[in-house]
């Protein structure tokens, strides 16, 4: 058992008898079930119950590692700075939890030295520990260490919602301006138009979508005038800026989608744009463009996020390859909707929906969204960045990546 030290300020940990296999099988099992959990935070088809079963789960191994004390300690160093990152934020866990100051600055030591792989699974682990202890030192990293620690440690203090350093200067490397860019967003502190643009210019669409959900966050001034002017460049369109405007879900912005979905180049980013709108007036124009193999697959998800239409999908038989095809081995297996089955669906569901009311995943969202838990964690997300890049001042700052106990709406 873990006993208190005498001044009563940190435990001292004990080496309780064990089984070492089992204390390994915790480790790996917490290893494994954070990399999922990492890899769906904002998937489409996932909720807030099911990430919040699959965190229980991750939890009570990491409840076998805490009554394991030292020995989970043991099991976990080589993984602090080790090759693999779900590997260092398990191990980040087994540390912070511990409440040993000593163990959380051999995280912060592992933060400042470790390879990329192992610093970023510690940020991830620290996004979601107790950081009071380390504030301080984090701040400090933030402010002079090398630049990707500064990013990394920057990324844990705004998630947090603590002070953050300068980091401006990040905002330019790219290594280090996804992560310096959603810091910004998270405490608020405005993009100004040069650097927005500046990013938004940027030939990787990452960080033109780290820029656009850091706009949004702070409440950016003209955002969606900006996302317009990208959007109706004649040359090279900004197809990131496109689909942010059914993001934003602006009312006089429904016409531009419909227009934009008609064009080879944009339509794809075009069927994003009115899924995320959410507007039964682009239901018909999904359905024709499901019909046209270029943008079948983004016009049919779009789809099925306005509605939750179900039961579409093209037939395994027509979609399957032929035996011993490498091709479609390794093809995407996400189901293609077929336009015939979801004209059918919508001519049997159509008088359900209300006129006028914007729909995410067949649920009328106009109100207080981020209080229907049950919707896709991808369409939260959204609504979220919609509603505080269009200027709702009843828009809580909620952090979504945070656990699914911290993002479900208070009872």
């Amino acid at each position: 058992m873990t006993t208190r030290s005498a001044n009563g300020a940190s435990p001292i940990l004990g080496r309780p008898p064990v089984l070492r296999d089992i204390v390994e099988e915790h480790f790996e099992e917490l290893d494994f079930l954070w990399e999922v959990r990492e890899s769906v935070i904002f998937a489409p088809d996932w909720n807030l119950e099911e990430l919040a079963e699959l965190e229980e789960r991750a939890e009570a191994h990491l409840d076998g590692l805490r009554l394991a004390e030292l020995h989970a300690v043991d099991v976990a160093r080589p993984h602090l700075a080790g090759e693999h990152r779900s590997g260092a934020t398990a191990a980040t866990f087994v540390f912070m939890e511990s409440g040993d100051p000593e163990l959380a600055g051999g995280v912060l030591a592992a933060l400042a030295n470790a390879d990329a792989p192992a610093r970023d699974g510690i940020r991830i682990g620290l996004r979601h520990s107790r950081i009071d202890a380390i504030e301080t030192q984090l701040f400090e990293l933030a402010a002079s260490g090398p630049s990707c620690v500064r990013a990394e440690a920057a990324d844990v203090l705004a998630f947090h919602r603590r002070r953050v350093p300068d980091i401006s200067a990040l905002l330019t490397d790219n290594d280090t301006r996804l992560l310096a860019f959603g810091a910004l967003g998270r405490v608020g502190r405005g993009l100004d138009e040069r650097t927005f643009l500046a990013a938004l210019d940027s030939e990787a669409g990452e960080v033109r979508c780290a820029v656009l959900e850091a706009a949004a966050r702070s409440r950016m001034p003209g955002l969606d005038e900006l996302c317009r002017l990208a959007a109706l460049r004649a040359d090279h369109p900004d197809l990131e800026a496109l689909a942010f405007l059914g993001v934003l879900a602006q009312p006089q912005d429904l016409k531009l989608l419909i227009s934009a979905a008609e064009r080879a180049d944009t339509a794809a980013a075009a069927a994003r744009a009115l899924g995320a709108f959410g507007r039964l007036e682009a239901i018909p124009v999904l359905l024709r463009m499901m019909e046209s193999a270029k943008c079948a697959d983004a016009a049919g998800a779009a789809f099925t996020r306005i509605t939750g239409a179900q039961d579409v999908e093209t037939p395994v038989e027509q979609t399957a390859g032929v035996a011993g095809d490498i091709d479609a081995e390794f093809a995407d297996e996400s189901p293609r909707i077929d336009a015939t089955r979801a004209a059918a669906w919508w001519r049997s569901h159509e008088s359900r929906f209300q006129r006028g009311a914007r729909w995410q995943a067949g649920r009328n969202v106009d109100g207080n969204p981020l209080d229907l838990d049950d919707l896709p964690l991808a369409v939260r997300r959204d609504l979220y960045l919609g509603a505080r890049g269009g200027g709702s001042g009843s828009v809580p700052d909620r952090e979504l990546e945070a656990r699914a106990v911290l993002q479900a709406p208070a009872r």
